[in-house]
């Protein structure tokens, strides 16, 4: 196509189709035993106090007293942080947050396998059961890790597909503005943040470029930043993310998700009541 085409092309349109298997599609939430392991962490503190409380029959005031009087950091850390800040690591893994948790996993390895009876912070004869399970579930999660596959699916951000932030399929027709070239493209995924672009031998790794498309009526632009080229659901194409200038682009982005994220909603309680 020349350049003089891709000047004149003016035609933005939207099409979300809802056949047997709707165009709008969520994608998965994160495996379950990594928020199943963040909760057991971070109520782990809690579960030492009942077991406190189950022992001796004290009142839980007595109890916390007692614990207060131990408030040096390291018996401070020992009881009440080392396994919910864990839990917390693990909520959102990246990169850096998955060497934090392995130092502390290796932290309270050293605790269980080095503790003396009746001493701080269990003040009974051995580790709790509870702990020895949450750790050797920690545990597992290192082995997990050691396969670079895995690792791929936590730290690269094309592949995560647990984001906060839904995606949808749609086929949305759009324009890429850069510096010295203006192109039609097509949307095949969409976020608040990004979307996923049909291959072009225009679009390259790195580029940035100004995006417009026509959403009910009304026109959307927004600066992008193209981060990488891969397949999703069997079709080549570009990942690119949002650059967002102004807390308008912001908005008019999200007001998109909304539209689209009510859309699935009605055609999923229409297929119920079909």
């Amino acid at each position: 196509m020349a350049v003089n085409e891709f000047a004149s092309f003016s035609m933005i349109n939207m099409v979300v189709t809802f056949p047997g298997n709707a165009k709008i599609v969520a994608m998965k939430n994160k495996p379950l035993i990594f928020s199943l392991l963040s909760i057991l962490c971070m109520v782990e503190p809690l579960i030492k106090v009942l077991y406190f409380k189950a022992i001796t029959q004290f009142d839980f005031l007595l109890i916390i007293a007692n614990l207060q009087a131990r408030n040096t950091f390291v018996e401070v850390f020992d009881f009440w942080l080392v396994f919910p800040l864990a839990g917390m690591l693990i909520l959102k893994l990246r990169k850096w947050t998955y060497f934090a948790f392995m130092s502390l996993l290796g932290y309270m390895v050293y605790n269980i396998s080095t503790y003396e009876r009746y001493t701080w912070p269990y003040n009974s004869d051995s580790p709790f059961v509870y702990n020895y399970v949450v750790v050797a579930l920690s545990v597992s999660v290192f082995v997990y890790f050691l396969s670079p596959q895995v690792r791929q699916t936590f730290f690269d951000r094309r592949v995560r597909w647990w984001e906060p932030k839904s995606r949808y399929n749609v086929q949305i027709h759009c324009k890429l503005k850069g510096p010295h070239l203006t192109f039609p493209s097509q949307i095949l995924n969409l976020s608040r943040s990004g979307a996923f672009l049909k291959d072009s031998p225009y679009l390259k790794v790195g580029a940035r470029l100004e995006m417009e498309f026509n959403f009910l009526g009304q026109s959307i632009q927004v600066p992008l930043e193209v981060m990488n080229c891969h397949y999703l659901q069997g079709v080549s194409g570009f990942g690119v993310e949002f650059k967002f200038r102004t807390i308008g682009q912001t908005v008019r982005m999200s007001n998109v998700i909304k539209v689209l994220r009510k859309s699935q909603g009605l055609f999923e309680e229409s297929k119920k009541a079909a």
